[in-house]
């Protein structure tokens, strides 16, 4: 699973927890030679093809994570910098894109940049503390399917708009949306709540590991939580997604039907048809993506859960399988700022003007900065004449600058 449980190989380990010793000492030889010839035997020994398989998994990590998360925790900034100037907290579609944000980059923040240094620097955040383990695994379980269901939102409230334009100002009010993403996030945080007593550290061969603290529990999460998340996390929010694009769909081919009987204007047709196929394309696309970047991974760990005897080639395959499944799923939360927030025409006006005002900002810090580099050089220049000139062009830079 993705708080890196262990392989049903090790069930063993916790059966003979209480009969043996988990802390092992590395053997000590006094022949050095001996060593160096055992480590060179076993590099010999080594499968090429598990080494590269090995570096590729590692290597996807270290290059396409930072790329993800720079691009990610960019974008969602900028999202909660239009949606701020757009006042979101008046607009219940605003509101479901902030929230969306910010879920987005705990996922970013909390999952992606943990696997990064881990490969990178060889540090697991998960391993550093008790607590940090048990945090670590319920934040990244929550932020992701919390994620999920504010999309669903986020479709929902489309759906609504679309199939109920009158009704839709006394469905759909502040309120009503806060109250709804408050009670998502306390049913979410109760289905992954578990893992604050089922994981914590083992050590096992002097290797420290946050995995699940006993059999019932590995085996809970292994064969029962694997479906849990993966119902919530993808099925259900794509099945519903999915299901209310296709009434949305169904509002735009009626409307467009009406207007060709309404409307005699062929060329007027065509360009609101244009859109309408744009508009349904969207939608389209949108829904899949979603299944094919939660559908993989979520696959994966109930595959996983019942691959016992693999050889070494099969556990380096299925750990490509894993890195790629995981990369996908998290660009997820890296592009969702293109897909739900720069295809709404207001968003993407506001965001404009917001990245114009930066420059035109920029550019109005620079020619002030080189007006007063030039007022200070007029004044040195003049001061070797007269204290007076000296005395006007201070007097004349205070005026400009307004004090």
């Amino acid at each position: 699973m993705a708080g890196g449980g262990i392989n049903a190989d090790n069930i063993s380990f916790f059966e003979n927890m209480t009969e043996t010793n988990i802390f092992t000492t590395w053997p000590l030889v006094s022949n050095s030679s001996t060593n160096l010839t055992e480590l060179e035997s076993s590099q010999m020994d080594s499968d090429p093809y598990v080494d590269v398989m090995t570096d590729v998994s590692k290597y996807f990590w270290i290059v396409l994570s930072p790329i993800l998360f720079v691009v990610g925790v960019t974008g969602n900034l900028l999202t909660i910098g239009v949606l701020k100037k757009i006042k979101f907290h008046k607009k219940p579609p605003y509101f479901f894109l902030f929230v969306l944000a910010l879920s987005d980059i705990m996922v970013l923040c909390v999952g992606l940049s943990r696997y990064w240094i881990r490969e990178t620097f060889l540090v697991d955040v998960r391993t550093l503390s008790n607590f940090g383990c048990k945090v670590n695994l319920f934040c990244i379980y929550w932020s992701m399917q919390f994620s999920s269901w504010i999309l669903v939102c986020v479709v929902l409230e489309r759906c609504i708009k679309t199939n109920f334009p009158l009704r839709y100002p006394r469905l759909v009010t502040m309120p009503r949306c806060i109250m709804l993403v408050l009670f998502l996030t306390v049913f979410l945080s109760g289905v992954d709540l578990h893992y604050f007593w089922t994981n914590g550290l083992i050590s096992e061969d002097s290797e420290i590991d946050c995995t699940s603290l006993t059999v019932g529990y590995f085996n809970f999460e292994e064969f029962i939580f694997t479906y849990v998340d993966f119902c919530v996390l993808s099925a259900i929010p794509f099945l519903l997604m999915i299901g209310m694009n296709m009434f949305i769909i169904r509002v735009i081919r009626r409307s467009r039907e009406f207007r060709k009987s309404t409307v005699r204007n062929k060329s007027t047709n065509k360009k609101l048809k244009k859109f309408d196929v744009k508009l349904t394309r969207m939608l389209v696309y949108t829904s899949l993506y979603f299944l094919l970047a939660t559908l993989p991974i979520s696959v994966y760990f109930i595959v996983d859960s019942y691959q016992t005897d693999l050889d070494e080639r099969d556990s380096a395959k299925m750990d490509v399988v894993w890195t790629v499944s995981y990369l996908v799923q998290f660009s997820n939360y890296t592009f969702n700022f293109f897909l739900y927030n720069l295809t709404n025409k207001r968003f993407r006006t506001k965001f404009i003007e917001m990245i114009k005002c930066k420059s035109a900002e920029k550019k109005r810090k620079s020619s002030k900065n080189e007006s007063v580099y030039s007022v200070q050089t007029a004044e040195t220049s003049l001061g070797t004449e007269t204290s007076f000139g000296t005395e006007t062009s201070r007097v004349s830079e205070e005026m400009s600058s307004g004090e």
